[in-house]
């Protein structure tokens, strides 16, 4: 099974301010969020918390490459 960046991890949302379906958080998004969880707790240090960001979706974006070869 590929994947690809802009694959949703959940297809849709339900937005209650407009009253509508909007597209859901993507596989890259859901991928960043849960590698920026592991190195928070893990206490490493940071210049700033933009390269933690920025670590975490290049981490993500390689476990994506890895599952699209696959």
């Amino acid at each position: 099974m590929t994947t690809k960046r802009s694959d949703h991890a959940y297809p849709i949302s339900y937005n209650k301010e407009v009253d509508s379906i909007i597209d859901g958080m993507t596989k890259r998004e859901y991928f960043a969020i849960m590698i920026m969880q592991g190195l928070t707790v893990a206490n490493l240090e940071f210049e700033d918390v933009y390269q933690k960001a920025r670590l975490a979706v290049a981490e993500a974006d390689a476990l994506i490459d890895i599952l699209s070869a696959e």
